[in-house]
């Protein structure tokens, strides 16, 4: 696409178009920048999926055309918020509405010239203005677009913000075709510990983009190749030359690096019959994390038995305990943390059932799991996958059985979550005092009930009474 024919489709915009007659009237300066102006530049048919819902939209705005602000809500019927901190010069003021997004900033030079100098790469520093209809940019930015080149703007761009160093890789992931700039690369391994002295919510922003991107194994790939990721996981360091047993054909980090890619092999493999897994991005997230941290245990649990056989006996939970030091760190949720945790817990759950594991079996770990178990059932199917040692292939067959029995019961709303037959009046009734023992036993009573040895409120107290009623405090 040629510039006149860029020009026509901005202008074509309702939106930029209404924004571009006031930005006339008013004799305004408003640049359109950012990616809505570079996906335009590379000939893609609409935002990027993955970081771009619905019309999004990036203006840069003169410091000194603040009233313009309120113009341009007056105009949309919508009101901007505030998101960073005016001191660091960091204020955007932003706009959701549907699958309508705003972001403006103002210029942190005299000229947009000036400002485009002060961005990251290239690929990001052409600006169109919407009063002059003219285009800006950085010496050599159109022809980095054409050769689909991720290249800093000055060589002083990374020290300026080093969270840079994973923007790149981000920009790799998710514009299609495009390779980084040997000189980046090499000043990424160059400059890669800078990345300590970053906020851990923004560190986790960046890996969240790029593993939601469509390529997140080459995300992964890409931060290991330049050192990043052991900078950033010093935990997965100690994995990077560990033997495994005959089970793996890998040592554990390129076993877990392979897993991270076997997971897009996992969404497609669920056949139709058993009803979809809708995936949230949450979900997403939890499950490429719960697979970059799920073996961290093995490096504190590494043993050899008589036979020379390789152990890692109860590395489940050294591996959550590593995990939630480095999810602490990076500022996950409470609930994205959970998440992760129960699904590195129980990784080894189903890869554990033996071919003649019974229905009751399943249906008492798909109660344990609760909610979980399709996330558990596709973490498994990659770690499968990402085990290619002569003893694991026979087990393919089983595994994937149990999977799919597992997603089967699943579906069934009394495995999942059973109508209770008895409460905590019926446990205290006992002589137990409140606390986290009633609903342990709470929990073992729904368990018998969910793999059919009690049906009813009766034969539940039966057990109650035969099983704890002699373990009164």
């Amino acid at each position: 696409m040629d510039i006149c024919d860029i020009k026509q489709k901005i202008l074509q915009d309702p939106i930029l178009l209404k924004l571009s007659d006031l930005s006339k009237e008013k004799n305004v300066s408003l640049f359109l920048v950012g990616g809505y102006l570079r996906d335009l530049f590379l000939g893609t048919p609409g935002p990027t999926a993955y970081e771009r819902r619905g019309k999004d939209y990036d203006f840069a705005l003169p410091k000194e055309s603040f009233p313009f602000v309120s113009m341009m809500e007056g105009m949309l019927h919508l009101s901007f918020f505030k998101v960073g901190k005016e001191e660091k010069e960091t204020l955007t003021y932003r706009v959701v509405h549907g699958d309508l997004s705003i972001d403006l900033t103002f210029l942190q030079g005299d000229s947009i010239d000036q400002d485009l100098l002060r961005r990251d790469f290239t690929v990001n520093t052409i600006a169109f203005s919407l009063r002059d209809e003219t285009f800006h940019q950085v010496v050599g930015a159109w022809e980095d677009m054409k050769r689909r080149v991720i290249r800093s703007v000055s060589k002083h761009s990374i020290d300026q913000d080093p969270l840079r160093m994973l923007r790149a890789i981000r920009y790799l992931c998710t514009l299609d075709g495009f390779i980084l700039d040997p000189t980046l690369q090499e000043e990424i391994s160059q400059k890669r510990d800078l990345v300590w002295n970053l906020p851990g919510e923004r560190v986790k922003m960046e890996l969240d983009h790029i593993l939601l991107s469509p390529r997140p194994a080459m995300g992964m790939r890409s931060l290991h190749e330049s050192g990043l990721l052991l900078t950033l996981f010093p935990d997965l360091k100690g994995l990077e030359h560990l033997g495994q047993s005959k089970h793996h054909h890998l040592h554990v980090l390129s076993h877990t690096l392979l897993i991270v890619e076997k997971l897009s092999w996992a969404f497609e493999w669920v056949p139709p019959e058993t009803g979809a897994l809708p995936l949230t991005q949450e979900d997403r997230l939890a499950l490429y994390y719960a697979a970059l941290f799920h073996d961290l245990g093995k490096q504190d649990t590494y043993s050899k038995d008589e036979k020379e056989k390789v152990h890692f006996y109860h590395h489940e939970s050294f591996s959550c305990q590593r995990a939630e030091g480095i999810m602490e760190r990076l500022r996950f949720s409470n609930l994205l943390r959970d998440k992760i945790l129960h699904l590195i817990q129980n990784h080894m759950r189903i890869l554990n059932l033996s071919r003649e594991t019974k229905e009751a079996a399943l249906k008492r770990l798909v109660f344990q799991m609760g909610d979980d178990t399709p996330y558990l059932v596709l973490l498994t199917l990659a770690d499968k996958e990402a085990s290619r040692g002569i003893l694991s292939i026979q087990l393919d067959e089983v595994v994937e059985d149990h999977c799919l029995r597992l997603l089967k019961w699943f579906k069934e709303k009394e495995v999942v979550h059973p109508l209770p037959l008895i409460n905590g009046r019926d446990v205290m009734a006992l002589g137990y005092s409140t606390g986290p023992k009633v609903g342990e036993i709470l929990n073992f009573i729904r368990g018998k009930q969910v793999e059919g040895e009690i049906k009813t409120r009766e034969e539940a107290l039966k057990l109650l009474e035969e099983r704890f009623g002699s373990q009164r405090e």
